[in-house]
């Protein structure tokens, strides 16, 4: 979910307390690769507002029966499903959508996620939601002041903004992906890695769908998201000791994410370099190549959410290496962020006896090294 957006709780408490999974493991059945999904979109009618999905401007000599509103949902779920079929690689298959519309009276004044979803059930004739499908209620008079809810690895979601980046995020948590999170350790003192020292922001990944999206209409999902869940790349395993060379070439390689795992916390690797299409509009975000540290664990993190994923590790404002980034006040802005970690740079990783160094950054890759400490 958006930042003004909460988790769908009441249905989805045990998916919710599961843990985070490496690459490695398969995808729940309701969201296997080999499954087709399918979007069954069910618009709720405001009673003041009989026209709301039907109105049309213009002049037609014609009834309509898709308005101005009921088409922009349509073109959303257009778009929805060719950035997933995107994110997924290509694997994932979609069947046709089917559209509903609710008589006036039923986009209720509540917060009531489950009544939604059960009104959208009968309106579109489900007695239950089959594998594969996915059930969107859109009421635009929800009250309960998010955007959206999606059900982790689930069935429905419910929608009050039906924007497409919203119904992207909230079929991304249909599709078992978590939010993209950030972490900053006071200090940036990652030796003290604890949850008095550090504070981790749920949906801290700037650039990531699945994070904080809301300024960003071209986010779209890190490498590691697509690794964990996807396979998509498919990360590769650390060798302790061993040069490895992490090549982002505008996310087109299998080669863009490396992971390592030590004690039950898995660390991901990934090249980043800045650019408008990775919508690095801000200027408080340090503009360099940069090796993307993201990680998974410990349980201390997801303390405050369960729908923390992959937490980005972040650097900030005075705090930054004066060895590799120039922090005089009078050029830099305040509250500069640095989201990665660049040539010449070590960072010994939490939590772990590990130290990686950054050896180089180019324009399309880095060579890094992770070291026992």
């Amino acid at each position: 979910m958006h930042r003004m957006k909460i988790i769908l709780v009441v249905i989805t408490t045990v998916a919710l307390t599961a843990s985070f999974v490496p690459a490695a493991t398969a995808a729940k059945p309701q969201n296997n690769l080999s499954t087709t999904q399918k979007i069954v979109y069910v618009a709720l009618t405001p009673k003041d507002q009989p026209d709301f999905w039907t109105a049309y401007e213009g002049e037609t000599t014609t009834p309509v029966t898709e308005g101005k509103m009921l088409s922009y949902a349509k073109s959303t779920v257009v778009d929805a499903i060719a950035y997933w079929k995107k994110a997924s690689g290509g694997k994932m298959k979609f069947g046709a959508s089917k559209f509903f519309l609710g008589k006036p009276g039923t986009a209720v004044k509540h917060c009531n996620s489950n009544a939604d979803r059960k009104t959208a059930m009968q309106i579109a004739g489900l007695k239950s939601i089959p594998t594969g499908t996915h059930l969107v209620s859109v009421n635009v008079n929800d009250s309960c002041g998010y955007a959206g809810l999606g059900e982790q690895g689930g069935s429905s979601l419910t929608l009050k903004s039906f924007g497409t980046t919203t119904l992207i995020h909230e079929l991304g948590h249909n599709f078992n992906f978590y939010h993209s999170s950030s972490i900053f350790c006071r200090n940036s003192d990652y030796s003290k890695f604890n949850a008095t020292n550090c504070s981790v922001e749920e949906y801290g990944d700037f650039r990531d769908v699945m994070g904080n999206d809301d300024w960003c209409p071209d986010a779209t999902l890190s490498a590691t998201q697509r690794a964990t869940t996807f396979s998509t790349p498919k990360a590769k395993n650390v060798t302790i000791g061993v040069d490895i060379t992490v090549d982002e070439s505008r996310l087109t390689t299998d080669k863009i994410v490396y992971q390592f795992k030590y004690k039950g916390n898995w660390y991901f690797f990934e090249y980043y370099v800045p650019g408008e299409e990775r919508c690095i509009a801000f200027p408080t975000f340090l503009n360099k190549p940069q090796i993307q540290v993201r990680m998974i664990g410990p349980a201390w993190t997801r303390a405050k959410s369960k729908a923390i994923g992959p937490i980005l590790i972040n650097r900030r404002d005075s705090h930054l290496p004066t060895t590799v980034v120039n922090t005089d006040p009078n050029i830099l802005p305040s509250d500069w962020i640095l989201t990665g970690f660049l040539e010449g740079e070590t960072f010994q990783l939490p939590g772990a006896p590990y130290v990686l160094t950054v050896k180089s950054t180019g324009a399309a890759s880095a060579v890094v090294t992770l070291t026992k400490s």
